[in-house]
């Protein structure tokens, strides 16, 4: 006669599991043109669509374009279902945004640049087993010799901070806010998007 299994009653045994807090952003993307060309629209497009996979995942929940008022971004903004911020001066644009997120982590990004794959996952791990009070900066994709050798050079492009910490730095320039705020660099970096 074979005996059948026990089951342990569901009360019988607890298991211990730690709540995990899940990080959610609101993305905002700095869509201003930069002073070597200016951006097109489907570079612009094409960076908020980068970000999509982060919206499935549930990583990214929210997202702001804040760019110049005669760049016309408003179909953009409406076929993304994002806010859209319109001002000439950038720093005056992310303030803004920085009141219409709804989230205090913020992904602050350029326009022009797509994450990479594995973006979410280290993000996420970052947060779940990092320190999570440093800004973590994502930068450009090696496109030179010297950025291929060290890249921890290559320009910021990204900076995920909680939003209080943007608002006191006080400025959109992202070179100047990595160094201000000390963050830690991602492996994954963000290519340009031409």
């Amino acid at each position: 006669m074979t005996e059948t299994p026990q089951y342990l009653a569901p009360h019988s045994v607890a298991p211990s599991f730690t709540l995990c807090v899940r990080l959610m952003l609101t993305a905002i993307l700095l869509a201003y043109d930069p002073p070597a060309q200016p951006l097109r629209g489907d570079s612009v497009a094409r960076s908020l669509g980068s970000l999509v996979e982060a919206c499935v995942q549930g990583l990214v929940a929210d997202a702001v374009l804040v760019g110049a008022p005669e760049r016309g971004f408003g179909r953009i903004a409406d076929d993304a279902g994002c806010a859209l911020v319109e001002t000439s001066r950038p720093d005056e644009g992310l303030a803004q945004a920085l009141t219409l997120a709804r989230h205090d982590d913020v992904l602050l990004m350029l326009a022009g640049y797509a994450v990479e794959r594995g973006f979410i996952d280290e993000v996420q791990d970052n947060f779940a087993y990092g320190d999570h009070k440093r800004p973590l900066v994502l930068r450009a994709a090696p496109n030179s010799l010297l950025t291929r050798v060290a890249p921890q050079l290559a320009a910021p492009v990204g900076i995920i901070a909680r939003r209080s910490d943007l608002r006191g730095a006080a400025s959109s320039d992202l070179a100047r806010l990595t160094k201000k705020m000390a963050g830690v660099d991602l492996t994954t970096r963000a290519r340009r998007i031409f």
